[in-house]
């Protein structure tokens, strides 16, 4: 297997991070600072008294703050179950769907040749399995098992780094948006059911607006899967038959 040595595994480690999680949540931060800063500023322009003001702006901050620190270390988790798991399933997840029978991302023959050389070098047979679909999940857990061999044998590429990264930024803005909807609808929700807040009439209305965003980064999280996939798959029928290269 072809190796990266260790100073460039751990620069990219981190590079990762930053863009990958770090920006992620620092976008979620937005919403609820704006939030904060907008009821602070309705209650003073109401009630002219400045220490109840800053009781909202300081209050939000301060759960922003642990909410962002939170979501640095569980992002990714969130993600992999929204929109992971819960809109695009085993049917739509990029890596899994370019070796369906249905899927036109690659020729018959190019999936083929993909299944084939999988087994010749890793042991894993798809191609002898006939339905080769979603719905069959003998197949489904068998791809998932050679992608995540395909993941150590094409690290070396940086295109295809490149391309994770810029993937793993959707697919973890997408659960930071969706985060940012939960808020304003618990916001909204302590609004109808507990305390009257500044502004309260508008939070459901932002969450809604937050999940619909998230369906839209959900849509680019989905389009830079595919190419992620599809370089992925690439790289791997570019290999040549060095066995140092598996």
């Amino acid at each position: 297997m072809k190796q990266i040595d260790k100073e460039i595994k751990e620069k990219r480690s981190k590079v990762y991070y930053s863009k990958a999680r770090i920006k992620p949540a620092y976008i979620f931060l937005v919403v609820p600072i704006f939030v904060g800063l907008a009821m602070g500023i309705d209650e003073f322009l109401e009630t002219k008294m400045w220490g109840k003001a800053l009781v909202y702006v300081l209050s939000l901050g301060t759960i922003s703050s642990a909410l962002f620190f939170l979501l640095r270390l569980v992002l990714r988790d969130i993600s992999l179950v929204y929109p992971g798991k819960i809109l695009f399933c085993d049917r739509l997840k990029p890596t899994t769907a370019m070796l369906y029978a249905a899927d036109d991302e690659f020729t018959e023959e190019n999936k083929t040749a993909i299944r084939k050389k999988i087994k010749s070098k890793r042991g894993i047979d798809l191609q002898s399995l006939k339905h080769k679909t979603y719905k069959n999940k003998k197949y489904v857990k068998r791809v998932d098992e050679a992608v995540n061999w395909l993941l150590d044998v094409t690290r070396f590429d940086d295109i295809l780094f490149d391309y994770n990264c810029i993937y793993g930024f959707y697919r973890n803005l997408t659960a930071a948006i969706f985060m940012d909807g939960i808020v304003l609808f618990a916001l909204a929700a302590i609004n109808r059911w507990g305390i009257s807040l500044p502004l309260g009439r508008f939070f459901l209305w932002g969450g809604i607006t937050c999940i619909v965003v998230s369906l839209i980064t959900t849509w680019f999280a989905y389009t830079n899967g595919r190419r992620y996939a599809r370089r992925l798959y690439n790289v791997f029928l570019n290999l040549d038959d060095d066995k140092n290269n598996y």
